[in-house]
């Protein structure tokens, strides 16, 4: 019987082909994998044998991949981190065993209320791992799919590749972030309220610097809201709605706020609370991992406390009501 390629393939020489495919030269391939470039040069021979072309030909700048190689770049990388997922599957996972860098990505909304209780599980749990944050931008998606970040947390729902899956999380309150002597203090707080009152808006680069989310949705009300100020900072925007009249609208609960200057008020859209759908998003071949599990637990668990926590307070005022789902921040 003949053999084909892959009877004939040693698998290590499939790292040799990714790193070579990404770098298009081979003493950077040498260097990556901690190898020598005379034998960077030898695995190069062999996969040419195994898949009977020569993957990459020298130009003048490094080397240029042929068709197959770019087919074997499109089919091979998630076939060969599902195969290192299925041989290092551990049977039962143990958080405190993790170690190194987890890099995430959250929407800014969630930033104020998730970056902190994460690293201090973390450190309690996982003392070895190197937390790193990073704020959900418009690159946050290709960064996912390049496995550059292990995985992120925002608003849902969004158009994304088919590659990237999306766990919804408990939703959360709309709120909105007003001064303690403002006309609007015992006044339902609506749809209608924007077009009466400036706002002061989270400013995040690569998130909203051209349209916000609250522009976007209320603009189905034929409402445009104006914006006056703009900071990347809470506590600037804190200071700013304490002495005027503008309006913060906002996800996240200030817990570390002066009641004495500004007050938290819901947001109601036809009469029902305003909610917001949030999203676990991960690389769908992470899908069985036990690792991104644990976290997407912890985190549900982190939103479904702070869900409970404003659901008790809004009965405290409104009873009685019917709160729906819509996304505008």
């Amino acid at each position: 019987m003949k053999n084909t390629p892959f009877d004939t393939l040693n698998l290590n020489l499939i790292k040799v082909f990714l790193s070579l495919y990404e770098s298009l030269n081979t003493y950077r391939t040498a260097k990556q994998l901690n190898l020598s470039q005379p034998a960077i040069s030898r695995h190069l021979q062999k996969l040419r044998y195994a898949f009977n072309d020569p993957l990459f030909v020298k130009v003048h700048k490094g080397l240029k991949p042929t068709n197959k190689a770019h087919f074997l770049a499109e089919k091979l990388p998630e076939i060969w981190r599902d195969l290192e997922e299925v041989i290092n599957h551990e049977e039962e996972f143990q958080i405190e065993k993790l170690s190194g860098q987890l890099n995430i990505a959250l929407h800014p909304l969630y930033i104020d209320l998730l970056s902190d209780k994460l690293f201090i599980e973390l450190k309690q749990r996982a003392s070895n791992v190197q937390l790193v944050i990073s704020v959900w931008s418009n690159d946050t998606e290709a960064q996912l799919l390049e496995g550059k970040l292990d995985f992120g947390i925002t608003i849902d729902p969004l158009d994304m590749s088919k590659e990237v899956s999306q766990r919804r999380l408990p939703k959360l309150y709309a709120k909105l972030y007003l001064n303690n002597q403002h006309p609007l203090i015992d006044e339902q707080i609506n749809q209608h309220t924007f077009s009466k009152y400036a706002l002061a808006i989270l400013h995040v680069r690569g998130w909203n610097e051209h349209i916000t989310y609250t522009e976007r949705y209320l603009s189905r009300f034929g409402v445009t809201p104006k914006i006056e100020y703009r900071s990347p900072h809470p506590s600037s925007i804190l200071n700013v709605v304490s002495q005027t009249q503008l309006l913060h609208p906002i996800v996240a609960n200030y817990y570390d706020l002066s009641s004495e200057q500004v007050s938290k008020k819901f947001i109601y859209i036809e009469d029902s609370p305003l909610m917001l759908d949030s999203a676990f998003c991960y690389h769908y071949r992470h899908r069985n991992s036990p690792i991104h599990q644990w976290f997407y637990e912890t985190i549900e668990d982190m939103l479904q406390h702070e869900y409970r926590r404003d659901h008790v307070q809004l009965e405290s005022v409104a009873p009685c009501f019917d709160a729906r789902a819509e996304t505008i921040l």
